[in-house]
């Protein structure tokens, strides 16, 4: 069955209150005064479906600025409805499962729930104002072609078979209030996009990563991809968490965690390449089986204002590694703890490391590669910081504590080394003020090695406890980890 109401009238004083930024929707939906646990976000706020409908009638329209409603109940009807609709018209569908639905430009497609509604996949052509709303999308997906404007609220996109929401070139998308679980793929992938924002949103069981931004010019992209990422769990992903290649993000109350290994391989949580930029704060990174943060010829800014941020339970913590003096990485306020092997990496002579105010504590002994006599190697480390390769960098306010005292694993003994491991010199301008070794931190020490003839030690300022600097090795190198390649075919 298929019903027509014309909306018209309201469409043009729904559209003037929104105003030309909107995509379609008068606004985000009230998050529900019911949270499970696993869907509040560091900030509090409760990510994911709302539950239950989201009007009291059949069919649910309200709030969206539509042309003309046509209400579908039946399969047959839907893709009638949906080849014979134009722009700006809202196709609305009764409870039911839908088959896959092909929608033209500027159509959207809107459900009383994503517990009552569901269809097979979704594709958005090229157009604006287009909003997916209120269903279940299952093993197809979601596909927003290149050059589309939509947007994705209240919608449960479960079990595709390949990436859970693909953006094509060019293609702008704001997700909102919506989850995207067990794609066999990515989670969300927009590569050479526009711009993304997910807010209040879960992506979580994806057989790769949880979300990937890229632009394929990398360091000469013309247009990075925009990504705003707000009060979102990112969780059980695999490979990473979120990657960004070359785009641009901002990222608050953002929880990335729990990413197991993917086959052998370890799964990190946030990796920053290729000129990306990477501001956030509130952001928690946890319980990763690879790195937890990783910035590698990247600018980053985290922390500050007195929100900052953690990363925990990774292997390892924190590393960056191939920054330019133009791209400056700012730590403020960082909490870096019970992470395994090292806490905080820096390597690959990296420039423009500023760190203020962070505490890398209780770093666990375990197994990790290191360079043993320029062999690769195995070894257990448990080191607070790890300075290599003439990384140049301004640290001030550093607490070190009971890092390296505790194994990861009962069956291996600790490895108590260095709290700071300075291997060869550092850049130029490195400095160290206001750094604090605590609770078995102060026997260990910061060991400055294989420091030749006119290599650079940091300036050491107030509060510096004495570095003990000696041309010998007298512990092996961590090796850095590597930047996660995107993944083909599931």
């Amino acid at each position: 069955m298929i019903e027509v109401r014309n909306q018209a009238a309201l469409f043009l004083a729904v559209a003037a209150a929104l105003g030309a930024a909107a995509l379609g929707c008068a606004s985000d939906p009230e998050p529900p005064s019911a949270c499970p646990p696993d869907g509040l976000t560091a900030s509090g706020a409760c990510a994911g479906v709302p539950a239950g409908a989201l009007c009291g009638g059949d069919f649910c329209a309200e709030g969206v600025a539509c042309a003309e409603v046509i209400e579908v109940s039946s399969d047959a009807a839907l893709s009638s409805a949906a080849a014979a609709a134009a722009p700006g018209a809202c196709v609305a569908l009764g409870p039911g499962a839908y088959g896959p639905v092909v929608l033209p430009p500027g159509v959207s497609l809107l459900g009383r729930g994503a517990g009552s509604v569901s269809v097979a996949s979704v594709s958005i052509a090229a157009g604006d104002r287009a909003v997916l709303r209120g269903i279940t999308v299952g093993a197809g997906g979601v596909q927003v072609a290149g050059g589309a404007r939509a947007r994705i609220e209240a919608v449960r996109v479960l079990g595709s078979a390949s990436d859970g929401v693909t953006l094509g070139p060019g293609a702008s998308l704001d997700v909102a209030a919506s989850a995207i679980e067990g794609s066999a793929r990515y989670g969300l992938s927009a590569f050479d996009a526009g711009r993304v924002t997910v807010a209040r949103s879960i992506i979580t069981g994806s057989g790769g990563p949880g979300l990937w931004a890229q632009c394929a010019g990398g360091c000469d992209c013309e247009a990075p991809v925009e990504l705003d990422v707000e009060d979102v769990i990112l969780r059980d992903n695999k490979l990473v968490g979120v990657s960004l290649v070359g785009a641009r993000a901002a990222m608050s109350a953002v929880e990335v965690s729990g990413n197991g290994l993917r086959g052998f391989d370890p799964s990190g949580g946030v990796s920053a390449s290729a000129c990306a930029t990477l501001d956030a704060t509130a952001l928690r990174i946890a319980d990763n089986s690879g790195f937890g943060l990783l910035i590698d010829g990247a600018s980053a800014s985290l922390g500050g204002g007195g929100e900052g941020f953690e990363v925990s339970g990774s292997h390892p913590g924190v590393w960056i590694q191939n920054t330019t003096a133009e791209q400056t990485v700012e730590l403020r306020d960082g909490v870096v703890e019970r992470n395994r092997a090292i806490g905080l990496g820096m390597s690959g002579e990296a420039r423009g490391i500023i760190i203020i105010g962070m505490r890398v504590a209780d770093t666990l002994a375990d197994s990790t590669a290191v360079v043993v006599d320029g062999n690769l190697s195995q070894e257990v480390v448990g080191d607070g910081v790890s300075w290599q390769e003439r990384a140049q960098a301004a640290i001030s306010g550093l607490l070190l504590s009971g890092n390296g005292l505790t194994s990861a694993n009962p069956s291996v003994s600790p490895s108590r080394r260095a709290s700071v491991l300075i291997d060869g010199g550092v850049g130029l301008d490195s400095s160290l003020a206001d750094v604090t070794l605590q609770d078995g931190d102060e026997a260990a020490g910061i060991v400055q090695q294989r420091l030749p003839e006119g290599g650079v030690s940091p300036l050491r300022g107030a509060g510096v406890p004495p570095l003990r600097i000696t041309q010998d090795v007298l512990f092996s190198v961590p090796v850095a980890p590597a930047i996660p390649a995107a993944p083909g075919d599931p």
